[in-house]
């Protein structure tokens, strides 16, 4: 299995930076009891006041507004609850993130930063040193219990690649396409003198260098390759008609005077298999471990409990 470790899409985005916790809550989302459990996952509650930093976190990660996190709440505290199985999962299968590893782990993220710049992190956060350190640790065990868990999975094998890409030809086809050189021109009577210039032999790559006003004017007026459907309607009609080394004639668009050249044309075929057998064997390979996880953490519900406090939905809906 390649990179067992990797957390796939599904996994969250947001696990990949549990440790910057940022304790601040965008809104008032909770009132009563800060100590009193709210939710419960297996043997471990989550009271008021670290239900609000989880959820604080997770918004201000995603770079949520209030009416966001209304609509996800749902969403977030799921996430939140999934964390916390990963974790009791960890637990009972005796899965520890030892000093040694977490002190590994904050020498190379310090080293990230200037000297000064990671205190200026923790103080932009309102994160104290030890706080953050055991966000991490709680990042990098659930980290740990993901690539045990999803080392398991067999391989992608060859008949399923072949099987995939004998099934989704389509998916890999090619259009026709043309490679394309263009100047373009502020004036007609100056597109006009270009192409005069062309016909007593002037090389158009150093034309266009010289007096194309399009951002690829630098490359010689190279667009590269071009499809269907990409060019306005008049344009393409003219370009898709011309054969290799052919140019147009002047063409008047919203954006200038045109006169393009055809440097080469790929016919529309369809992608042999050992073109994008890595990139099948990428894609099944992420389907399969998102299918596992998804199915793993059901069961994590299965075995430990999930209680939770339905106020808490109504709080946030009033309070968020």
């Amino acid at each position: 299995m390649k990179n067992p470790g990797e957390v796939i899409i599904r996994i969250k985005k947001y696990l990949l930076c549990l440790f910057l916790f940022s304790f601040i809550s965008a809104c008032q989302i909770f009132h009563g009891s800060e100590g009193k459990a709210v939710i419960t996952v297996g043997k471990t509650g989550i009271s008021k006041a670290e239900l609000r930093a989880e959820i604080g976190s997770i918004i201000s990660e995603m770079g949520m507004t209030d009416e966001e996190a209304k609509t996800a709440i749902n969403s977030i505290i799921e996430k939140i609850i999934e964390k916390y199985l990963i974790m009791e999962y960890g637990k009972v299968q005796g899965i520890t993130v030892s000093d040694e590893e977490l002190d590994a782990a904050v020498r190379g993220i310090k080293s990230d930063y200037p000297e000064s710049g990671f205190k200026e992190m923790l103080l932009q956060r309102y994160i104290d040193i030890n706080t953050w350190k055991e966000e991490l640790r709680q990042d990098l065990l659930i980290k740990k219990v993901i690539s045990k868990v999803l080392g398991d999975i067999p391989d992608v094998t060859f008949n399923e690649i072949i099987e995939y890409y004998e099934s989704h030809k389509d998916e890999f086809a090619w259009p026709r396409m043309i490679q394309l050189r263009q100047i373009v021109t502020r004036s007609q009577e100056e597109a006009e003198e270009i192409l005069h210039r062309l016909s007593e032999g002037d090389q158009m790559a150093e034309l266009a260098k010289k007096y194309s006003i399009t951002p690829d004017a630098e490359k010689g007026g190279v667009m590269g390759w071009i499809a269907k459907g990409q060019l306005e309607e008049e344009i393409e009609a003219t370009v898709f008609a011309l054969r290799v080394g052919e140019k147009s004639p002047i063409i008047d668009s919203p954006y200038g005077y045109h006169i393009f050249e055809v440097l080469s044309v790929r016919d529309a075929r369809v992608q042999n298999l050992l073109e994008v057998k890595a990139d099948i064997e990428s894609m099944l390979a992420s389907q399969k471990k998102e299918t596992f996880y998804a199915k793993w953490v059901e069961g994590l519900k299965n075995r430990f409990p999930v209680g939770i406090d339905e106020d808490i939905y109504t709080d946030w809906n009033k309070e968020g």
